[in-house]
């Protein structure tokens, strides 16, 4: 079934374990046998204990602890533990997931496993340039005036880093296009996924760190064009994450006041009271609407729990707040599944969802999993789900207006109301638009889906 996008997806994190070890093995990294950790090429030769990275494929009972520490696949799903062992998975292959260099491959493979569920369309969450903006945090004075802070950090090389990170974007373009031979007569099936970046900012840092990485995400979505918008990522529930909610909050408010045509995408409501207590449930998802002004909610699973839940939801479904549904990610993380989980309060409310895989390869799942076990756990038919893969492209940062009058999806605009033959008011409307584009592209596969699949 054509899926439309996946707009919740962490590019380090929709990597399988699997291509971490074969590009590592390619790459000479090795690896520290207590953590499982990958280490750099260059510090191999400088401690004889830690083991070449080629070798752990000959061994069957070590390939196979390394996939379980590196993934979440040894994990039944519930509650705490979940959540921990999802978390420190990233470490076993950070070193490898954050060079340049292999960030085409790790593109081009989620493109192409993309491609392969009928998805055309991909926001990856990326941290562009995060260690040089973390040091140009630290060189200027923090008062807590956001006003200082921002004419401070632009003035003390905050846009060379800017330039920079777009020079370091438009290179990665490049590569994942060289590597999935786009253009040429071997062109893999990833070519035919447009993706596009959030900028992410990890929320469990101090105040001024926090900042400096909004303003440089503001700053870089500005400037690329291949920046969709930025996201606020990290567990919700580290002591940092919880203690600065509220002033994280009034930071992007305050910015999107300055940046108004960056949108935001937030965590928000990743939580249970298996990891804060009821207080700290009550208010997340509200300010994330209220005081940030996030055009979509990551995961929102605490909505129960949130002060006047009723009326948040409806002030939700009237300013059509996209709420990324991630089952698979809150079953494994947080333990939330089955009728525990909101996506029928939602649904109920009015207010507009889409399904996401959110970490594919570390979770072990995709998003075609995402539909299935909405369609097992919560019935929903195929006019449910045919709405879930347009709400991901009417709701998604892509730039134009809509192919539709209404996210109803009635009818489309005058232009375009038939889809065959396609007439030349809507050729020129769709050259003018690119999310109408993705759109009419999606309404052509579903269309086309129906008449051969459906009885």
């Amino acid at each position: 079934m054509p899926k439309g996008a996946d707009l919740h997806s962490h590019l380090s994190g929709a990597v399988f374990a699997e291509e971490y070890l074969q590009w590592a093995a390619e790459d000479g990294y090795c690896l520290e046998h207590q953590s499982l950790r990958l280490i750099a090429p260059e510090q191999c030769s400088r401690n004889s204990s830690l083991l070449p990275a080629a070798r752990v494929v000959q061994d069957g009972k070590l390939y196979g602890q390394v996939l379980d520490q590196w993934s979440t696949r040894d994990v039944s799903g519930g509650g705490h533990a979940g959540h921990d062992d999802f978390f420190e998975a990233f470490a076993g292959f950070s070193a490898l997931s954050r060079q340049p260099s292999r960030q085409g491959s790790m593109v081009a493979a989620v493109a192409n496993r993309a491609a392969a569920q009928s998805i055309r369309y991909l926001e990856l969450m990326i941290t562009v340039n995060g260690d040089p903006v973390r040091t140009l945090s630290r060189t200027i004075p923090w008062t807590g005036s956001l006003e200082a802070a921002h004419s401070a950090l632009l003035a003390r090389g905050m846009p060379s880093l800017v330039s920079e990170g777009r020079q370091q974007l438009e290179a990665l373009s490049r590569a994942t296009q060289k590597t999935l031979g786009c253009g040429s007569a071997s062109a893999q099936p990833g070519c035919s996924v447009t993706v596009r970046f959030l900028q992410q900012t990890r929320r469990n840092q101090q105040p001024q760190d926090v900042f400096a990485q909004f303003v440089y995400a503001f700053e870089l979505a500005h400037a690329s064009e291949q920046v969709a918008g930025i996201n606020l990522v990290g567990p919700e529930d580290h002591p940092l994450s919880l203690r600065d909610y509220t002033l994280q909050m009034h930071m992007l408010g305050w910015l999107r006041q300055r940046y108004p045509a960056v949108p935001i995408a937030l965590h928000a409501g990743e939580l249970t009271l298996n990891l804060a207590p009821p207080e700290q449930l009550a208010f997340h998802i509200r300010e994330a609407v209220e005081i940030a002004g996030a055009r979509r909610i990551g995961h929102g699973v605490a909505i129960s729990f949130e002060r006047h839940a009723a009326q948040l939801m409806t002030l939700m479904a009237r300013l059509r707040v996209l709420v990324e549904l991630c089952l698979t990610s809150n079953e494994v993380i947080l333990g939330v599944k089955e009728t525990d989980h909101p996506l029928l309060d939602y649904k109920a409310a009015n207010v507009p969802t889409a399904l996401a895989s959110d970490d594919e390869g570390v979770l072990r799942t995709d998003l075609t999993e995402q539909f299935l076990l909405a369609v097992r756990r919560y019935r929903l038919d195929y006019r449910a789900l045919k709405r879930l893969a347009r709400n991901s492209l009417e709701y998604s940062f892509l730039p134009g207006p809509s192919l539709w009058e209404s996210d109803a999806y009635q009818a489309r605009i005058t232009a375009c109301r038939s889809l065959q033959p396609i007439s030349s008011a809507c050729k020129g409307y769709l050259a003018s638009s690119a999310k109408a584009r993705q759109q009419w592209q999606l309404e052509l596969e579903l269309h086309q889906f129906e008449q051969q699949a459906l009885p």
